[in-house]
C-alpha cells in the first residue's frame, strides 16, 4: 500500500449484516476509494466478544452475536461482494477494544460511523486521543440511517427480535399475507 492511498476505517459487530451495514460498509469504500494515485484501504474492526459485552447497553445481547470466527467469515462475504464495485482493497481486523487502529495509525485518513449519538461522541473523543498523542485527526464521515418499511431505522436488535429482515421488510406483515 503506497501513502496515497486514502484508509478508512471503521468498526462494529455486523451481526446479523444488513442494509444499515451495507450502508456504512458502502461509505467506507466511497471514502476510501477516489480519483488520482493509489486505490484506497478500508480497515473494518470487527469487534471481539469480550468489548461487545463491554459495548452493549444490554450485555446478553453479546451472547447472540455468535462466534468471532463466523461473524468474520459473514463479514468477508459481505465485503468480497462489495469490494469488486470499488477500487479500494479491505482487511478484517479484530477489535480488542472500543478505538481500535484509528486510534493509533498515522497513516489513517477517515472514520466512518453511523449517524448515531453514541457513535458521534466516540468519533470526537477518538480524535481528541488522537490529537493528545500528536497524530492528524480523522475526517469523520456518516453514513445515512437505512430504515425499514415502517419507518424506523434498522437494527441487528430489530432483526433478532423478528420484526425486520436484514432488508427492513416488516416480518410481522409477511405472516398476515398467507
Amino acid at each position: 500500500m503506497t501513502r496515497n492511498e486514502r484508509i478508512a476505517i471503521l468498526g462494529g459487530t455486523f451481526t446479523p449484516v444488513h442494509n444499515g451495514h451495507r450502508a456504512l460498509l458502502h461509505t467506507a469504500f466511497q471514502t476510501a476509494s477516489h480519483d488520482g494515485a493509489g486505490d484506497g484501504h478500508v480497515i473494518v474492526g470487527l469487534t471481539d466478544s469480550v468489548v461487545a459485552k463491554q459495548t452493549r447497553s444490554d450485555p446478553d445481547h453479546a451472547a447472540q452475536l455468535g462466534p468471532f470466527d463466523d461473524r468474520r467469515d459473514r463479514l468477508d462475504g459481505e465485503l468480497t461482494k462489495l469490494a469488486d464495485t470499488y477500487t479500494a482493497s479491505y482487511e478484517i481486523v479484530r477489535l480488542e477494544d472500543t478505538h481500535g487502529p484509528a486510534a493509533s495509525r498515522p497513516d489513517a485518513d477517515a472514520l466512518v460511523v453511523s449517524p448515531e449519538a453514541k457513535a458521534q461522541r466516540r468519533a470526537y473523543e477518538l480524535n481528541e486521543t488522537r490529537a493528545a498523542n500528536d497524530l492528524p485527526r480523522l475526517e469523520i464521515h456518516t453514513a445515512p440511517f437505512v430504515v425499514a418499511e415502517d419507518g424506523t431505522r434498522i437494527s441487528s436488535t430489530r432483526i433478532r427480535n423478528g420484526e425486520v429482515d436484514e432488508h427492513g421488510r416488516l416480518l410481522e406483515d409477511a405472516s398476515k399475507e398467507d
